[in-house]
């Protein structure tokens, strides 16, 4: 995947010195919801790269080039664009001349470069106008496969704040989705335009291995959250590492979009947005897989035992203020309208989030799918949700240098890159992971005297999902 490798947004934001900094780029598509479709390069650019007399203000020019995808014209209209700033500010782009009236009213422009403006029109307030325009994002109607360059003017709002920020990013074209983009607080990793996709990669497997028919399978995203660096709580040396090998697993494996939030960026509001971000982008034929590594507390004061999620400013005093309960995440995860997804949590007494049929790993059949024609079409067709936990309600997730992070979470990669397909497929479904997975836990477990059996629920209706989840090898 192409390293969504955009500056921290507080360098991006705030102007002065830290924007010369090497500029940062970021590559995505842009869909709409019925046709037309954009190739996105963006670059923040140092605003005095742009002009010298821009160094020092509040302009945000960001370098676009866009290329038409589709097979039918496209739209592209400069004032339609948007730059999203913490899920409830938008900025509207400037043209030329405002970007320029700013610039003296603000009176950035050196005393004795006014006065040569003056004398000169080499330094002409016109001339910065002029300079600027010619740089501007051309509007117009952009034909298949045509591609157009150019900068879009933003302007920081005089009482931004860091402080506060939450992260969130928004970068959109008018009438196709937004992208989020990578900030300091929030990742985003996006597939490279010339890297296969976990579909395309799924399909040349499936017509190798098992039939010419492959599954309806679209896009695949990805929440990955972890927490270790806590406030009022003990640090974890565990998620950061996890975070990172999920990540890149993902990545990997050619999902489109994979969003990353850690450590004290996890507050609620910070995880609302990317909730929202991917409830509105993703469709019923995509994939969504969430992972969470960190702290899992228990409350017991009530009729039954519930699980909760920590942020990273909690204070364990039972009230759970800044915590996620546990059932309030999978009920959340339910609802998304996508029909294959994927639950993963490596936390303490993640068994608490039961909210399904828990699966028994020696009482799931699963039947070799290159003789099952009943298997291979419920694989293919049928909807899937499933949810893996570290351990039962009882038990604590850990791990060590001994697995370069959690136990579960290494062992849960071991089976997806290797030792759990089965059958020799190259294809490993999430009942055929759980199978391997759970013995080899204990396994591992036990080895350090400990205990932890993960458990496998079913989230579909009634607990019956009839399709799988499948990861490629």
């Amino acid at each position: 995947m192409v390293r969504a490798a955009l500056a921290a947004c507080l360098t991006l934001l705030l102007a002065g010195e830290a924007w010369a900094q090497t500029a940062r780029q970021m590559e995505f598509q842009l869909t709409g919801q019925r046709s037309g479709a954009l190739a996105v390069r963006l670059e923040y650019l140092d605003p005095s790269s742009v002009d010298p007399l821009l160094g020092g203000s509040r302009a945000l020019p960001v370098a676009v080039t866009v290329r038409n995808t589709s097979t039918e014209p496209v739209a592209l209209d400069y004032e339609a664009v948007r730059l999203g700033l913490g899920g409830d500010t938008t900025l509207r782009p400037l043209a030329a001349a405002a970007v320029a009236d700013e610039i003296r009213k603000m009176k950035r422009t050196p005393g004795l470069l006014r006065f040569i403006g003056r004398q000169s029109s080499a330094y002409h307030p016109g001339a910065l106008e002029s300079a600027l325009a010619g740089k501007q994002l051309s509007s117009g109607r952009l034909a298949p496969g045509a591609e157009r360059k150019g900068l879009v003017y933003f302007l920081r709002p005089p009482d931004f704040s860091d402080a506060g920020f939450n992260g969130v990013l928004l970068f959109e074209v008018g009438g196709l989705q937004p992208q989020m983009l990578a900030t300091s607080k929030v990742g985003v990793e996006t597939k490279a335009p010339d890297r296969p996709s976990f579909t395309a990669r799924l399909w040349e497997l499936w017509t190798t291995y098992l039939s010419p028919t492959p599954p309806a399978f679209n896009k695949s995203y990805a929440l990955v959250v972890g927490i270790g660096k806590y406030r009022h709580m003990a640090p974890l040396a565990s998620p950061a590492q996890d975070v990172l090998k999920m990540k890149e697993y993902l990545e990997a494996q050619g999902f489109d979009e994979v969003v990353t939030l850690v450590d004290d960026q996890v507050t609620l509001e910070a995880f609302r947005y990317p909730q929202r971000y991917l409830q509105g982008k993703m469709q019923v034929n995509d994939r969504f897989l969430f992972y969470y590594s960190g702290h899992g507390i228990t409350d017991g004061t009530g009729t039954a035992t519930r699980g909760f999620i920590p942020l990273a400013v909690e204070v364990d005093d039972g009230r759970h203020r800044d915590s996620i309960a546990m059932l309030d995440l999978v009920r959340w995860l339910k609802g998304l309208s996508v029909e294959h997804l994927m639950v993963v949590l490596d936390s303490c007494f993640s068994g608490l989030a039961v909210d399904g049929v828990e699966m028994k790993s020696n009482t799931i059949r699963q039947p070799n799918p290159k003789v099952d024609a009943e298997a291979l079409n419920r694989m293919a067709r049928g909807p899937a949700r499933y949810m893996l936990m570290a351990g039962t309600a009882g038990q604590q997730s850990f791990g060590g240098t001994r697995w370069n992070g959690s136990l579960f979470t290494q062992e849960l990669l071991t089976g997806l890159r290797r030792e759990a397909d089965l059958y020799k497929d190259r294809i490993v479904t999430a009942r055929e992971l759980y199978v391997w997975l759970r013995p080899a836990v204990e396994r591992e477990a036990q080895r350090a005297n400990r205990e932890l059996s993960p458990m496998f629920v079913d989230l579909g209706p009634g607990g019956a999902s009839r399709g799988e989840f499948v990861f490629v090898q």
